[in-house]
């Protein structure tokens, strides 16, 4: 944007506008009150994700965690179970960053490459990463992160159990997940990060740096938005069918060591889906569902995934799982929140090997002949209260 402040940059803004609307109501949207509504919720959602994630929190000057995917922006396919946050950085910068690690079942932080901005999510790679059993605690259980391009000299006077996070010059961003298995009790980190080889004040915003960000949100609104929304639909519309995890190359931007699997579902008012799964041997796993927008919907008010601490196991090993459009009345549901097609996506983190989801159609009325003797059964009162404390258990998380 050659003018940053002015009415033009104002323009391509709103043409940017333009088009994630173009992108996200395309003709191969279902024609529904749904689709329509909670599209554009997902368009506003997205937008406030942007402005935070590429113009409030990109500076790499005054750096700070931000939350860059939560349930009321929930974008990309992304975890119920998991917090995010974004920093940016400046590859050729010295930063710090301590503070209590918290007790998450993960803790990984990556220094990584481009930007959720521009679409080409293959081409991103993590640069280097640090996980939370590899960080030293100090006598109050806190943790100390350098990341700088050399280590860090007994004069810069770290803290004796710091490790040391080296950047390279095409990195970008600091990325931080923490996956939560039991979200009643694990604890969220809390952190602070710094730049040292600046001194405060930072400099003031100028219109170049500004013009720099802002081109940034419109890739966001643009190359972003159509990435997120080709996967998403060619999922939705794709033949439902069992779901295969993979486990992506080393130096990928997903978690590390984390298989994905995905594919599609569709279940209609009068249908149910039964998944089967025999967990495997491994640190963490769940299944979800996400709408045709690449969203979890209502994550804390709707049981749309369940994981390896939430699931209730059948006296034979296996998880069974019910797809359905109304409660059917048992454990294990997964509520699609009005949506009859859209992605079912599995996660299993260092497993020993990685089975797939059966998949099945059966009519509703048909569900309970469809289970064992001995399936966990929840009354209409019980599913309410386990969605009280699921709500709850999340505004923890979330610190809200």
């Amino acid at each position: 944007m050659s003018q940053p402040l002015g009415s033009q940059s104002w323009a391509e803004f709103v043409e940017n506008l333009n088009e994630l609307g173009s992108v996200l109501f395309s003709s191969e949207l279902p024609d529904s009150e749904l689709h329509r509504t909670e599209g554009s919720r997902y368009a506003l959602r997205f937008l406030a994700a942007g402005i935070l994630d590429c113009v409030e929190y990109m500076d790499p000057y005054d750096p700070e965690f931000v939350p860059c995917i939560d349930p009321r922006m929930s974008w990309g396919l992304d975890n119920p179970d998991c917090n995010y946050a974004l920093c940016g950085v400046d590859p050729s910068g010295s930063y710090r960053i301590w503070g209590s690690p918290g007790s998450a079942l993960t803790f990984e932080l990556q220094l990584n490459t481009g930007h959720f901005a521009d679409g080409r999510a293959t081409e991103w790679k993590s640069v280097s990463s640090v996980q939370g059993d590899r960080l030293n605690r100090g006598p109050d259980g806190s943790i100390e992160i350098w990341v700088s391009p050399e280590p860090p000299t007994p004069s810069d006077a770290p803290e004796p159990w710091a490790y040391w996070l080296q950047t390279e010059p095409q990195a970008t961003h600091l990325f931080l997940r923490q996956y939560f298995g039991d979200w009643a009790t694990e604890e969220p980190a809390s952190l602070c990060v710094e730049r040292l080889d600046l001194l405060l004040p930072p400099p003031a915003l100028d219109k170049q740096e500004f013009g720099r960000r802002l081109d940034l949100l419109g890739l966001w609104l643009t190359a972003g938005a159509r990435c997120w929304s080709e996967w998403g639909r060619a999922l939705a519309q794709s033949d439902p069918g069992p779901v295969q995890a993979f486990l992506p190359p080393s130096n990928a931007t997903g978690l590390t060591g984390q298989a994905y699997g995905m594919g599609g579902y569709a279940c209609e008012p009068d249908q149910a889906v039964i998944l089967e799964l025999v967990p495997p041997t491994c640190a963490y796993w769940s299944v979800q569902l996400a709408t045709w927008f690449w969203e979890s919907a209502a994550v804390g008010s709707r049981q749309v995934s369940l994981n390896h601490t939430q699931a209730v196991t059948d006296e034979d090993g296996v998880v069974r799982f019910v797809i359905a459009q109304r409660d059917p009345g048992v454990a294990n549901w997964l509520d699609p929140a009005g949506y009859e097609q859209g992605t079912l996506a599995v996660r299993f983190l260092w497993a020993d090997q990685l089975p797939a989801l059966s998949y099945r159609q059966v009519p509703f009325e048909h569900v309970q002949r469809e289970l064992p003797p001995g399936t966990k059964v929840v009354t209409p009162e019980q599913r309410s209260q386990i969605l009280r404390s699921r709500r709850a258990d999340l505004q923890r998380r979330l610190r809200r």
